[in-house]
């Protein structure tokens, strides 16, 4: 049950968020379902086990990315129409605040170990963006120079 109102939550912000960035239409739908397979993904990530914290966020960036590239293609909208909603719930927010609020109160051993969390969740979230990204814009330059030599 916790998965499935987690995703609703997640869903019902990502909408919000892409109504503040102007997105309307059926990408604004489309884009607040991406939020909720991003935050299902890593939550079924998670139930997988003895998994380094890291690893349920990138699968989850590479499922969030394919799904925006895809509906990117569908749509004829760039990606990162879809990509911000859609990477809105797995934004480590949290830690951000948590290692600003320790170094406000001068605990410094506990603000470097919660940016170091905070700073590995996010390359990580971008590593698994990037690694997706290039493999779809790689392989669209590909077919458009197979298509330019057959003219």
């Amino acid at each position: 049950m916790e998965i499935v109102q987690s995703t609703f939550f997640a869903l019902i912000a990502s909408f919000a968020f892409m109504i503040m960035f102007e997105v309307r239409g059926k990408a604004l739908l489309v884009g607040s379902i991406g939020g909720g397979i991003s935050q299902l993904s890593y939550m079924l990530f998670q139930l997988l086990g003895d998994l380094h914290y890291l690893v349920p966020f990138f699968f989850a960036s590479i499922i969030l990315t394919l799904y925006s590239e895809i509906m990117a293609r569908v749509f004829k909208k760039p990606a990162t129409v879809f990509l911000i909603g859609a990477l809105f719930p797995l934004v480590p927010g949290r830690g951000i605040y948590e290692s600003m609020v320790y170094f406000v109160e001068g605990q410094q051993s506990l603000f470097f170990a919660k940016l170091q969390e905070t700073l590995a969740i996010t390359l990580t979230l971008a590593m698994g963006i990037m690694m997706i990204s290039v493999i779809f814009r790689n392989f669209r330059l590909r077919s458009y120079f197979k298509e330019e030599e057959q003219i």
